[in-house]
């Protein structure tokens, strides 16, 4: 590939132009320190164009020359007779051979090359520049490019996994997955809370005829979130209770009366009774613990008064 090196004038330079960025870097402190002290070492590669040079590669180099209040610059500029596909080649290898990419960068790389290759062609291609060549994680990968840009911070600081961030491309999500994910940063939640944060919000939405947007723009969510009063772990407590007893209003219900009545029931030390999961079914679990034949012969006595207990009969009997 031709090029030639160059001094440019900084005002010649497109900078908004970011057809070929693959960088989601965007401090330069530390560069434009290093470019004042040592020199501009590898010079940033541009393309020329009717109206000025666009950065193939190299955003983040012309950035930290700017904040150094320079007029000029040494670039390397590409003969004009460098194809688009070139420069997207010459832009992925220059960043994918030097440190390794996230994930929205290996988004940016697919995408670009998927405008020249077909799905068959891509893996090839991009193994030869240094990417991953999966066809299936490649197909996923690029999906992140959909997703507006507001949500790929959250990509980045891993709040969201890739597997995550594929859900809120989903219909039902796009158009809050900006708010979605900033619920999950603040709360802290876990992959397997996330996915059940989502469900739940999903299948209450579709219960109730409301969007998933009004679910958790709604006054409930408000209240729970604002509250100055309550740390991350407490409002995501008082935030799932709240999505499961609007999701499973009457299991909330049978669990909160349950409970009511087991603290009548007033069960000694070693005594668990367990109830049918979901409250579905008749089918009952007593656990008793001990360690001694005297134990054991305190908890026999025991549940002799405990079948005469007006609270057992009152959830044995679903009366709950």
């Amino acid at each position: 590939m031709i090029s030639e090196e160059k001094i440019i004038l900084c005002s010649s330079v497109l900078a908004e132009d970011d057809t070929f960025k693959i960088t989601t870097e965007e401090s330069t402190d530390t560069l434009a320190r290093s470019i004042n002290n040592e020199g501009l070492i590898n010079p940033p590669i541009l393309t020329g164009s009717n109206s000025g040079y666009i950065i193939v590669s190299g955003f983040r180099r012309f950035n930290a020359i700017k904040s150094l209040g320079r007029a000029n610059f040494t670039a390397r500029v590409l003969d004009k007779k460098t194809s688009a596909l070139e420069c997207i080649k010459l832009a992925i290898s220059d960043n994918s051979f030097q440190r390794p990419l996230n994930l929205i960068e290996y988004s940016r790389c697919y995408k670009m090359l998927s405008k020249y290759y077909e799905s068959k062609e891509l893996p090839s291609a991009a193994l030869l520049l240094g990417l991953h060549d999966n066809p299936a994680l490649i197909k996923k990968i690029m999906k992140l490019c959909d997703l507006p840009v507001s949500i790929h911070k959250y990509i980045l600081s891993d709040t969201l996994s890739l597997a995550m961030a594929l859900e809120l491309i989903k219909p039902e999500y796009i158009q809050i997955g900006t708010q979605i994910a900033d619920i999950f940063d603040r709360l802290k939640l876990s992959l397997n809370k996330q996915r059940e944060f989502l469900a739940l919000c999903y299948e209450i939405a579709v219960r109730e005829d409301i969007s998933v947007s009004d679910l958790i723009n709604g006054d409930d969510f408000y209240n729970i979130l604002s509250d100055q009063n309550l740390d991350r772990n407490q409002k995501t407590r008082f935030i799932r209770t709240h999505l499961k007893k609007r999701r499973f209003p009457s299991i909330k219900k049978a669990e909160s009366e349950f409970e009511n009545n087991m603290i009548k029931l007033g069960l000694v030390e070693g005594v668990k009774l367990i109830p049918p999961a979901n409250f579905e079914g008749n089918s009952f679990t007593l656990n008793m613990e001990f360690k001694k034949i005297t134990d054991l012969d305190k908890q026999t006595a025991y549940l002799k008064k405990l079948i005469n207990n007006p609270a057992l009969e009152k959830i044995l009997s679903k009366d709950i």
